[in-house]
């Protein structure tokens, strides 16, 4: 059974946009014990369409309370093999949504290799599926692809200069994604295929446990677990925050409606960490937020700000209305005490 917190989001999903188009569809999802990818799934379930899902693991986490709630047809393999992929792309699907890929730097050390795979060659032979059954793909790229404005005023659209990251292991990924980005737009403008490319900004939300290695929910596992809130700088660091079901909306209309090519997909929300705490810690009434001094291995040497724009969506889909950065922390906490 699908836990009260998801199940509401999932309502309100439906309740705010169409998905007329995915009745009696078939979905593949790449990635589905993903975040994002769990929160589509668990949306979809509530509708008539098959879902195929792929993924490394089985069914963990948030898309384990999905598929026991659901039909959803699982394949546990590595999409590394292409021979195992190439089988399943034997039958035809309407959407496929490309969610594979890590979103997190400690995922990327030594899985390099990995890394470039699934966002090029794997993601050719998606396109290449396209090519015979007129897919509508979806692409999920990522933030990362953009250079950090040297103004930090500057809001980021999707005309914004882009870069390829600051580490090595960054570099790979984010190079990765803008070489599979270029060949989403050849295979569009070549074939005329239905093709998206997102780019998400950052996303939180139920689906994330206090095991998470993320910002918001190590946060949350100190004022839980500890009853203290600390962090290991100045917590000045500035990111677009964007609670999850308002990223899965954006996606479910973008793959059905999209104008456009690339989107990007954030909420509104410009939140540095020390202000996160400050939210977690009015939550929890624990007055005191601490700075414990860390080398932080993940980071930059100075603290950085990425104010992501979503005002093309906003504009072409006439959204307005975000759940609060408040309320989607009272949501997530709600799952996390389930």
């Amino acid at each position: 059974m699908i836990n009260e917190v998801v199940e509401n989001d999932c309502r309100y999903i439906l309740k705010n946009t169409s998905l007329k188009r995915f009745n009696k569809s078939k979905v593949l999802i790449l990635g589905g014990n993903s975040f994002i990818a769990s929160y589509i799934q668990a949306t979809l379930s509530f509708i008539k369409c098959d879902i195929t899902s792929i993924s490394l693991n089985k069914p963990k986490g948030l898309f384990k309370e999905i598929f026991h709630s659901s039909k959803i047809n699982f394949h546990k393999f590595d999409l590394n093999n292409e021979k195992k992929l190439k089988k399943v792309l034997t039958k035809k699907f309407d959407f496929i949504f490309h969610c594979a890929t890590y979103g997190q730097p400690k995922k990327w050390e030594n899985n390099e290799l990995s890394t470039v795979n699934l966002n090029i060659n794997i993601l050719k032979l998606i396109l290449d599926h396209s090519i015979k059954y007129k897919s509508r793909i979806l692409y999920l790229s990522s933030a990362l692809v953009y250079a950090l404005p040297k103004k930090k005023s500057k809001v980021i659209s999707e005309i914004s200069e882009l870069g390829v990251g600051t580490f090595p292991t960054e570099k790979i990924y984010a190079s990765s994604k803008l070489i599979a980005e270029q060949m989403c737009k050849i295979y569009k403008k070549k074939y005329n295929l239905p093709i998206y490319i997102a780019r998400p900004g950052h996303t939180y939300g139920p689906g994330q446990n206090l095991d998470d290695p993320r910002v918001i929910p190590q946060i949350l596992k100190r004022a839980i677990r500890e009853k203290k809130i600390y962090i290991y700088d100045k917590g000045k660091t500035v990111r677009t925050w964007g609670y999850i079901a308002d990223i899965t909306m954006m996606l479910l209309n973008i793959i059905q409606y999209g104008k456009s090519t690339i989107y990007n997909v954030s909420g509104k929300d410009y939140k540095s960490v020390y202000e996160i705490c400050r939210h977690v810690s009015n939550i929890f009434n624990i007055n005191k937020i601490q700075i414990k001094k860390k080398n932080l291995i993940y980071t930059y040497s100075k603290y950085t700000v990425l104010k992501l724009s979503s005002k093309k969506y906003q504009k072409e889909f006439k959204y307005r209305s975000f759940i609060s950065f408040e309320n989607g922390l009272k949501r997530m906490i709600e799952w996390n005490s389930k």
